[in-house]
């Protein structure tokens, strides 16, 4: 148990960080305690050119996640590599976005009002770090406010 800890936490201090939106997602985890379920929803980054862009919604793509100017994209990728994600194409408010692994399971203490119910309609954000191998990690959460991402106080 104390060094699965420690290669999070030295995952943490090495590995790229990056914001990303999400969307809620109910819940199935046979575990005690509280957490949210959540879905990323990254920005989709065609590189193919001879295949139009509505064409990809609803097709399954092999993407490579980066972080660009403290935000996750995912770049289209032709053929899986070693650490490529993949995940279905959608269309979200007019651009290509794909959630590209595992729901994110996020912990939350028993007294904080459930973050992924947003009353005011905001998106909830997930800071995550990139390892170099395996799929995102949840570090905190928060909401865009005038550009910018405020981290949500959950202590």
């Amino acid at each position: 148990m104390l060094s699965t800890g420690l290669l999070f936490w030295f995952d943490r201090q090495i590995s790229p960080r990056a914001w990303v939106p999400t969307a809620p997602v109910d819940p199935n985890l046979p575990i005690r305690g509280r957490y949210i379920t959540l879905n990323m929803v990254v920005p989709f980054i065609p590189t193919r050119t001879d295949v139009p862009t509505i064409d990809l919604v609803g097709s399954w793509q092999h993407v490579q996640l980066r972080v660009e100017a403290d935000r996750l994209q995912a770049m289209q990728k032709v053929r899986a590599g070693f650490s490529n994600h993949g995940g279905v194409i959608q269309l979200n408010e007019g651009s290509l976005v794909v959630n590209p692994g595992p729901e994110l399971a996020f912990f939350i203490p028993p007294d904080v009002k459930d973050p992924s119910i947003r009353p005011d309609g905001s998106t909830l954000w997930v800071e995550v770090t990139l390892p170099g191998l395996g799929a995102p990690r949840p570090i905190q959460l928060g909401v865009e406010k005038d550009g910018q991402i405020e981290p949500l106080a959950l202590r």
